[in-house]
């Protein structure tokens, strides 16, 4: 996977410039390995456009998670006006456009299931 293309794809689904992206690089990172560890055929190098968009919304998902834990004012008041983000909205989006595009890169990825059995 490019890790470049990941970074684009990421930024154009947080909207951040590439200069608010530069400390969020490890998000796109972890998300690469994170894909290239499950990856049933590594030699193949079949679905790149996929999993590197796979690896951005993952990415991209991580970062509303972390945003939403690291203490950002959810809410600007200016005198009798007031601007809420909606947080659930914006979390549910996320893991939407994730849980999507693992679903269309699921023919590529090995299963995460574990099946525990007893050897006697």
């Amino acid at each position: 996977m490019n890790i470049q293309r990941v970074e684009k794809i990421f930024r154009r689904l947080s909207g951040l410039s590439p200069e608010e992206t530069i400390g969020l690089r490890f998000l796109c990172e972890a998300a690469v390995e994170y894909i290239d560890c499950r990856l049933s055929n590594k030699e193949d190098g079949a679905g790149g456009d996929r999993l590197e968009f796979a690896a951005a919304a993952f990415a991209y998902y991580r970062y509303v998670l972390w945003k939403l834990t690291d203490g950002e004012m959810n809410e600007i008041r200016v005198g009798e006006i007031s601007s809420k983000r909606n947080s659930a909205a914006e979390l549910e989006a996320a893991e939407r456009l994730c849980r999507e595009a693992f679903y269309d890169i699921r023919d590529l990825l090995e299963p995460e299931d574990f099946i525990f059995t007893s050897v006697g």
